[in-house]
């Protein structure tokens, strides 16, 4: 391909979440920053996260616990140099998200956060803005970027390939759906494009959370791993007019209690710390209760929980329940596990750099390696503004280039009428298959029929070019790393449970 017309700015950011902004304001410092997004700047995994930002800052609290409870929770699989530095950079990080004017509880006296606690930590250290951390994190980063006169913000702008001049990554295409295609370079591009969740029929993840960032870095050969650990959120609210609401797991740390049909509480029987177990002993042992007593969901009780704490701690829960009918003073709420978290992705090292020179990566879509087999709870706002912070420092060592032959690849848009029949049957075969529980019939199962999907996408009529259906391939690229990953992984481990695996070790 001969040279593209394209416009120059020294660094391009692809999504823009709390990583992606991150990056976006210190990369600002250095030069100037575009930001491209394929929806509302607002839009992102950040904006639903409620439970809050875990840090060290608590009397009783040290970056060595909090270390440990991190490296427990990821199984053993955890990068111990990644988590160390995560877990130390993590103070600092929230007074940095507080002086951008991010809003965090303070206590009784109004000199020291209000901390939380969740499951899987040892001490309350859940810095968070009510039931609604997310939301208040990305209101502040927002006002932020838009201020910062080196920072160009793109909205509805979705990015279709990478462009590569001599190995190296120096810019992007972009779908802009008044203008056709568009193309940037630039000295540095950082992937922030957050998770995978519409792999799945049940999320908590937005709309656009479809595994655009993996796919595209797998079209040029970056490194991929750990794709198979899939963390599912215990709680998401069970009801047809909300389907996959979030209820928070600081819900469960304030006192909350899980029972099934019979009114048992049942969490005595899988594992010590009972509700505030990691996440995916909590999850398997609401799907065993599920398949146990062959019911559709089980209970959430905060009914012995006094109605002003409930009213105080979770104002958006409350309101959000009151649509449906539910008080959580009186009721117990139908919650079912469902996708909330991709723990692998795009291999970074400690500053974000990917396998491929110009390429960086953080949040979601990067494997920094500090969940290892799951990821402790609010441990993702932490990583994404630690290692976006390390990424943007380290971009003092990229060196400009004069862009002149480039390459990228042309993407296949289908119907948008294929493009849903595609999705919908993809979703189906990740969550019969690729969920909570697998086994190996199942994934074999489900990597055939990913790779017949993949092909039939490849030999539909061209359409013209849609960003439905352009997800519809980057939902597939990532769902092939997810199963052959699960083939691979012969040891349960974490979020990867394979019941055979389990039998043959009982044998």
């Amino acid at each position: 391909m001969g040279a593209l017309a394209s416009q120059r700015f020294d660094t391009i950011v692809i999504g823009s979440g709390l990583a992606g902004l991150t990056f976006a304001l210190d990369a600002a410092k250095q030069g100037s920053v575009i930001v491209l997004t394929k929806a509302q700047l607002w839009e992102s995994n950040t904006s639903y996260a409620q439970g809050g930002i875990a840090a060290a800052v608590g009397e009783s609290d040290s970056w060595e616990l909090h270390e440990q409870d991190t490296l427990i929770a990821g199984a053993g699989l955890c990068d111990p140099e990644a988590v160390r530095f995560l877990v130390q950079e993590a103070p600092s990080a929230i007074e940095w998200l507080a002086s951008l004017g991010a809003r965090f509880d303070k206590d009784i006296d109004l000199t020291d956060w209000a901390l939380g606690k969740e499951g899987g930590h040892s001490r309350n250290r859940i810095v968070h803005h009510a039931d609604k951390t997310g939301w208040e994190v990305e209101r502040a980063m927002n006002e932020a970027v838009r201020k910062d006169p080196n920072i160009t913000i793109l909205e509805n702008a979705f990015v279709t390939d990478l462009l590569m001049q001599d190995g190296r990554c120096v810019g992007c295409a972009m779908q802009d759906r008044d203008l056709g295609t568009r193309y940037f370079t630039a000295r540095a591009v950082m992937l922030a494009t957050g998770g995978a969740g519409r792999l799945y029929q049940h999320t908590t993840n937005p709309r656009i959370a479809t595994a655009d960032g993996v796919a595209l870095a797998s079209q040029i050969g970056a490194d991929i791993a750990d794709m198979e650990f899939m963390q599912f959120h215990p709680t998401t609210l069970y009801h047809p007019q909300m389907r996959s609401f979030l209820i928070t797991e600081a819900v469960r740390g304030e006192g909350g209690c899980l029972r099934n049909h019979q009114g048992t509480r049942f969490m005595y029987d899988y594992d010590d710390r009972l509700e505030l177990a990691p996440r995916d002993i909590v999850s398997r042992a609401i799907d065993a209760e599920m398949k146990k007593l062959q019911t559709w969901c089980v209970y959430l009780d905060m009914t012995h929980l006094s109605r002003d704490q409930i009213e105080h701690h979770f104002p958006t829960i409350v309101e959000t329940l009151k649509q449906v009918q539910i008080e959580p003073h009186k009721h117990w709420i139908p919650v079912v596990p469902a996708q909330h978290y991709s723990c692998g992705g795009v291999v970074t090292d400690l500053h974000g750099r990917t396998s491929i020179p110009g390429l960086f990566a953080a949040g979601e879509v990067a494997r920094t390696g500090v969940h290892g087999a799951n990821r402790l709870a609010s441990n993702s706002l932490l990583e994404a503004l630690v290692f976006a912070k390390a990424a943007a420092k380290s971009l003092e060592g990229e060196q400009a280039s004069d862009p002149g032959a480039l390459s990228n690849g042309k993407r296949h848009s289908i119907l948008e009428a294929d493009a849903l029949r595609i999705r919908r049957s993809l979703e189906k075969i990740m969550t019969e298959h690729v969920g909570i529980v697998r086994r190996n019939k199942g994934l074999h199962e489900a990597l055939s029929k990913i790779e017949e999907l993949h092909e039939e996408y490849k030999t539909l009529p061209a359409a013209p070019p849609d960003v439905y259906s352009l997800e519809a391939e980057n939902l597939l690229i990532a769902a092939k790393y997810v199963v052959q990953g699960a083939i691979d992984r012969k040891q349960n481990v974490g979020l990867h449970y394979n019941l055979d695996l389990a039998t043959a070790s009982a044998v």
